[in-house]
């Protein structure tokens, strides 16, 4: 009876658990899944079968395990994990929701073999310790962790791609120029780092010429050049310093006669305040009134104010920019009252637009204006500081003046942050979601009163109003945006599609922009020439700085085809539409120094904005010649034809007429002749090659133009240097006796040294000749380092 009494015993002992932990418990009948059933019923977070130690072969089934606590949550088994044995004897592992949902993983297998039926007891297969399993799998984890923290994943940007590798940078390396340092989308000279839509990603293209130069200096077969080039420099340096003024403590202490500065003043009104709005036109010419009632009693920030406009309208004043000097100094005075103490005292609309005026001033002045780019930086944060950047409706209740004022001056600083990252190469720094101030409404000044409550009176979006320019050029704000950010943003990982995308874009925009002032037309008021001109300029660059990228591989390559052609016709466009007659009769080559012969502006304003100013009129221009030299040097070079290579001629006339352009700028102040240097020497070797010159003979033509260039500015330079009246009891070595220093021939014996002699590639103004930053933020040049 005892046998068979412990018979039983032994056999109930050996029966396994079946039911997991919580149905036990509460004497319900359990299905067995995992989670059971009525666990997902009664939404318990676990569902856990209790281990019975070492288990036979054939009690092996759908076990499964309580929830791992995994050593910290970098584990990657959730701690709701639960383990079961599967087919095979291999463990199974199942996620419960931490929401307490629970998903079915019964029928899933880590092994991907058949699914295992819970009910199912006869698997064959070896025999294990869950417990021994357990430990092993928190091993792991340790171990896990352990290489998580040694080596960490690194967060994937949106912008970057994750299998970008490290840029090859490619050196060039040049007897003139020194090292050039080119690398994806950019190019690094000296210390500075020049995005896609700065000029410079293409003076690779004009290796041809600038190996001649260099060859030959070389050589030393161009020692009189090289002597007459540095004495030159040695001109520019007293010219420049002459030019530097002696600030007094007193600001507005050269101001023009009553009848100058009325004309200076409609100079700039007439022209860049017609389309980048700045000032509310009526309560400035109310105050400029008053001022010459009572110029000493004056504001300082108004006075500091009506110089720079003044220095912008001077550039538009004659044709030789004879007021040059003064529009210096009146910049110089802007910036040291910008940096002067108790800048809180800027934080207002007027400092804000002190500010503007300045960045426009340097460039039509030539003073800093290679580095508008950063002074338009700390406008934008003085901007966003004083809460432009949120529209006027989310803030403190204020009136339609103001309201609009602010909207106005922060639209015009999206448009300089805009053009100065072109100009510069530089990345934007805005983006939409930094902002979201609305545009300006379209009023004429004189519907906005300081002070003024009443009702307001919208005018319709097809009548012409004070504002209409601006608001036009603000309707293509967004894709230009998009072009420049895929240029010059560092992430931005831009393909040929996404160029034709963002082609088809702007050109919808610029279509609309094309209707809308046709539209204006035909209605009483119309907009000037120099609007409509200058609106195209600014948009039509964007079509050839979104395709020039592409122009140079174009040469080889035909999938960029539609590139080539879109940027030479767009850098044609460019010039006709400053320069209308250039394509069908171009300026003599070498006009009259003593300027007895026809002006090249011809009174015109923007062709005058871009004699005399640089920056962005400066820089459209210049890459506009370089890509029609490029186009017209690879056209006579593919040319197969039996007799002489026949060019496109109006593209020939406008490489003639952009020669003419840059001695027309040293003319009227330029001190930089190495632009005219490198003009004559492009355009020399395109009338070589439609001669049949080639070898030694075509070398020959190109170094002979340029020499004869370095001369005709050298006797230019010469002529424009006078004596200070000071120079008798002055002596400076900037300013020392002309004579003297023409007499140093010995002095300037050519050497190794001499390396950068003719090209530096840190500017534009080394290359094409744009006027360096006459005495203002750069110290003059050091002839130490040659």
């Amino acid at each position: 009876m005892d046998e068979e009494h412990s018979t039983k015993t032994d056999r109930r002992r050996r029966r396994p658990a079946l039911s997991c932990v919580s149905c036990r418990r509460s004497k319900i009948r359990c299905d067995r899944n995992l989670p059971c059933g009525a666990c997902v019923r009664s939404k318990h977070r676990t569902c856990v079968y209790e281990p019975q130690g070492p288990l036979r072969q054939s009690d092996i089934s759908s076990i499964a395990v309580g929830p791992l606590q995994p050593a910290d949550g970098v584990s990657s088994i959730d701690a709701e994990t639960t383990v079961s044995p599967g087919a095979s004897g291999q463990p199974q592992v199942h996620r419960a929701g931490i929401d307490g949902s629970h998903e079915d993983h019964s029928t899933h297998s880590l092994t991907g073999s058949t699914p295992v039926d819970s009910t199912s007891s006869q698997i064959h297969g070896p025999s294990f310790d869950v417990r021994s399993l357990l430990d092993r799998i928190r091993e792991l984890e340790r171990r896990l962790e352990e290489h998580t923290e040694r080596h960490p994943v690194p967060r994937s940007n949106p912008r970057i791609s994750n299998t970008a590798t490290e840029p090859i940078v490619a050196t060039y390396p040049s007897y003139l120029a020194g090292d050039l340092h080119t690398m994806n989308k950019s190019v690094m000279s000296k210390t500075r780092y020049l995005g896609q839509s700065h000029w410079m990603n293409q003076i690779g293209n004009f290796k041809s010429v600038l190996e001649v130069f260099d060859r030959h200096i070389r050589d030393k077969k161009s020692e009189p050049i090289v002597v007459l080039i540095n004495k030159a420099k040695a001109l520019a340096r007293t010219i420049k310093a002459q030019r530097t003024p002696e600030l007094s403590p007193k600001f507005g202490t050269n101001l023009p006669p009553r009848e100058i500065a009325d004309k200076l003043v409609d100079g700039y009104l007439r022209t860049l305040e017609s389309v980048i709005r700045v000032l509310h036109v009526p309560s400035f010419r109310k105050e400029y009134e008053n001022f010459w009632l009572s110029p000493d009693s004056a504001d300082l920030s108004f006075v500091i104010l009506l110089q720079l406009v003044m220095a912008i309208g001077s550039a538009v004043h004659d044709e030789t920019f004879s007021m040059r000097n003064s529009a210096i100094q009146w910049v110089y005075e802007a910036q040291c009252w910008l940096i002067s103490p108790v800048p809180k005292t800027r934080l207002t609309l007027s400092g804000l637009q002190v500010m503007i005026l300045l960045c426009l001033a340097q460039q039509t002045a030539s003073v800093g204006h290679d580095l508008v780019w950063i002074q338009v930086g700390t406008l934008m944060r003085t901007a966003i500081f004083m809460g432009l950047h949120r529209d006027p409706k989310k803030l403190p209740k204020m009136n339609r003046f103001r309201v609009e004022m602010r909207r106005r001056l922060w639209d015009t600083i999206l448009e300089l942050a805009l053009q100065t990252s072109v100009d510069s190469g530089s990345p934007p720094q805005i983006s939409s979601e930094d902002y979201d101030t609305c545009a300006p409404s379209n009023y004429d000044d004189e519907q906005l009163t300081d002070g003024d409550d009443g009702p307001a009176i919208f005018n319709p979006p097809e009548k012409f109003t004070d504002m209409s320019m601006a608001l036009a050029l603000r309707s293509t704000f967004s894709t230009r945006l998009a072009i420049v950010r895929s240029l010059n943003d560092l992430g931005a990982q831009n393909t040929y599609d996404e160029t034709i995308r963002l082609h088809s874009q702007l050109s919808a925009a610029y279509k609309s922009l094309s209707k809308c002032l046709q539209r204006f037309g035909l209605t009483d008021r119309q907009p000037t020439g120099f609007q409509r001109r200058f609106v195209d300029l600014l948009v039509r660059r964007y079509f050839m700085a979104l395709h020039l990228p592409y122009f140079g591989p174009a040469m080889t390559e035909p999938a960029y085809a539609f590139s080539r052609k879109n940027v030479v016709e767009m850098a044609a466009k460019i010039w006709s539409t400053v320069f209308p007659s250039a394509a069908l009769s171009p300026r003599p080559r070498r006009p009259p120094s003593d300027g007895t012969g026809p002006m090249y502006s011809n009174g015109d304003d923007l062709a005058r904005f871009t004699l005399s100013s640089g920056g962005l009129f400066r820089s459209i221009l210049s890459q506009a010649s370089m890509v029609v030299g490029l186009e017209l040097q690879h056209q006579l070079q593919e040319d197969d034809s039996l007799g002489p290579p026949t060019p496109r001629m109006d593209l020939f006339n406008i490489l003639r007429d952009s020669t003419s352009w840059i001695f027309h700028r040293i003319l009227i102040g330029e001190t930089n002749l190495k632009g005219y240097m490198f003009g004559a020497g492009l355009l020399a070797q395109a009338e070589a090659l439609v001669s049949g010159l080639k070898g030694a003979e075509l070398e020959e033509a190109i170094v002979k133009a340029g020499s004869e260039a370095v001369r005709e500015c050298f006797d230019i330079l010469k002529q424009r240097l006078e004596p200070k009246v000071d120079d008798a009891t002055t002596t400076s070595d900037s300013q020392f006796n002309f004579d003297t220093m023409m007499a140093m021939d010995e002095d300037w014996e050519y050497d190794s040294s001499m390396q950068n002699v003719l090209f530096d590639f840190t500017s534009i103004e080394s290359v094409l000749g744009v006027a360096p930053d006459t005495g203002g933020m750069m110290a003059p040049p050091d002839f130490s380092r040659w």
